[in-house]
């Protein structure tokens, strides 16, 4: 079996794009300009900023080694051509896309890319997987300009996904001899990257500004001559912006999606971003035990008194969708996606005569009191709208429900430690859009995690045995097809308790002025547009497909 490993996990992606007649640097006119409510950190210096930042303006001046599958979201080529694992699992080999080119025009090598690796994992790093980089990688070698080695400490199958920009900016390659000769200080003040926009100039609080490489780029060379990135902290203004032709786009929240389709912009929304769930807390405690939020049943029962369909028609203004179980997507790895979509359309059915009968048989025939958290995570501020519409919802089955809002930075807190505030209740939360679901499996439920929804050291029930026995082996296993059946299990251990219950699965959403830019599809579970800007097209020119 192991000497097939590697034929079994190399892992190569095609792209299939539509037909776009190549465009000559004459051909790129005007300037692209996108209104966003943050800017994050705003550095240049991928090693200095987490994810929003890196999604929106690094990912337009830097390319990630691995990259995006544009037919369905999740991961696919980038700097690496194609990657591969070595029988024994503890070898990651990355094939480098040749003639590649930095924007001083060094060209980009397997150098650069264990520079880049190095540097993300090094002292000054602030970058979120920093950690974990120096825990489970041992070494990294370039066998030649095209062909670099990752050597872990142990199996790592969910690395490519790791040091993609499906998922986070610590796949970013930057030039080892240009940083090298200049210094980091002159590098942050003056970066360069390989991608299809080159650094102009950023002034802090207010833009970042680009302009479009002039030669062919395997992401797409831009249609446009210049972008443009503004800070505009107001939703409204940012709306108005588009309207008025100052923005071509603009991000906001579905609250005001009908306002913007009304004054005449094009709403754009991307598919799989994000879920919004609600989980309880502690109910393994031995404190809880006789709380009805400790029955699974019950659980299940609040689950069944949601109507999730007028949760997305009127909260979402029908830009969601159902969901997936907790933290999956159809885009998801090694995961049966349509199986778990028919099972998901059986269980989060809306049945509030089967949620009373359960919490009657469950002995609470009149229903039960229930704490329960309201909270928003940084740019879903609406989430707060879907926390309130189910707690009405869950009143109708006879649950009485103390509704307690926080913000967020009061909230996040609350979640660390012993999380005595927490516990017994229930409250919102949500989960980004990611193709590695262990990941996330891993921060939710493992009893050394943060959250520790199933147990922790001291109390681990059967479930919570099941689901560390199965995310262990998961962690181990090479064989393609075993490794989805794990994660079917470990989906379904999960899925069983009801402890973590989606409610649907959302979008990002952006007002547009098609009389600025043409219509162009974003890429799936990908919220921000970092890696969409090349491939916009002019209001004159057809539209991007897949």
């Amino acid at each position: 079996m192991m000497r097939q490993m590697p034929k079994m996990m190399t892992l190569a992606f095609a792209l299939v794009f539509a037909a776009v007649a190549p465009l000559s640097a004459q051909d790129q006119k005007g300037t692209l300009v996108f209104a966003v409510e943050t800017l994050s950190a705003q550095t240049l210096d991928p090693i200095l900023e987490g994810r929003p930042g890196n999604a929106v303006y690094q990912a337009a001046m830097y390319d990630s080694l691995v990259g995006f599958n544009f037919a369905k979201g999740g991961v696919g080529p980038g700097v690496a051509e194609r990657w591969e694992l070595s029988p024994d699992g503890l070898t990651w080999t990355f094939f480098i896309r040749p003639g590649q080119t930095f924007h001083n025009g060094d060209k980009l090598t397997a150098h650069d890319v264990k520079f880049s690796l190095e540097r993300q994992m090094g002292p000054g790093s602030l970058a979120s997987a920093a950690a974990s980089m120096r825990r489970t990688i041992k070494s990294i070698e370039v066998v030649d300009d095209l062909t670099v080695k990752v050597n872990t400490t142990s199996p790592q199958i969910g690395l490519p996904a790791g040091l993609s920009r499906a998922v986070a900016p610590e796949g970013a390659i930057m030039p080892k001899a240009y940083i090298e000769k200049v210094g980091e200080e002159e590098f942050r003040k003056k970066p360069i990257g390989s991608g299809p926009w080159k650094f102009v100039r950023n002034v802090p609080g207010d833009r970042i500004e680009f302009t479009a490489v002039t030669t062919p780029h395997w992401r797409g060379r831009p249609h446009f001559k210049d972008l443009t990135i503004l800070l505009v902290p107001e939703e409204s203004t940012r709306v108005a912006m588009v309207r008025t032709g100052e923005a071509a786009i603009a991000s906001i929240g579905p609250e005001t999606m009908i306002g913007a389709s009304r004054a005449g912009l094009e709403v754009l929304a991307v598919p799989g971003t994000m879920q919004a769930v609600f989980q309880f807390w502690g109910t393994y405690k031995p404190g809880v035990k006789d709380s009805p939020i400790a029955k699974p049943r019950v659980r299940e029962a609040l689950s069944l008194a949601i109507d999730r369909k007028q949760v997305i028609e009127h909260v979402m203004n029908g830009k969601a969708r159902l969901p997936y179980p907790f933290a999956t997507f159809g885009y998801t790895d090694f995961f049966s996606a349509d199986r778990w979509e028919k099972w998901a359309a059986e269980a989060y059915r809306y049945d509030p005569v089967l949620a009373k009968k359960i919490l009657a048989d469950e002995g609470y025939p009149n229903g039960f009191e229930l704490k329960f958290a309201n909270t928003a995570l940084p740019g879903t501020q609406f989430m707060v709208d879907i926390g309130t519409a189910i707690a009405d919802m869950w009143t109708k089955i006879g649950v009485k429900v103390t509704l307690k809002h926080y913000e967020w930075g009061s909230f996040a807190p609350m979640e660390r430690g012993d999380q005595a505030g927490l516990i017994g209740w229930a409250s919102m939360y949500r989960t980004a859009g990611r193709p590695d679901a262990p990941w996330r499996y891993d921060g939710a439920f493992s009893p050394e995690s943060t959250q520790r929804l199933l147990g922790d050291k001291e109390n681990c029930d059967p479930a919570c045995q099941d689901f560390v026995k199965t995310y262990r082996a998961l962690l181990a296993e090479l064989d393609r097809t075993k490794r989805t059946a794990l994660t079917d299990h470990m989906v379904e251990v999960v899925a069983n308790t009801w402890t973590v219950i989606p409610i649907l699965e959302g979008m990002g959403y952006y007002a547009i002025n098609t009389k600025k830019v043409g219509r162009f599809e974003p890429i799936a579970g990908r919220h921000e547009l970092g890696d969409v800007f090349e491939r916009i097209p002019r209001p004159e020119e057809a539209p991007w497909k897949k």
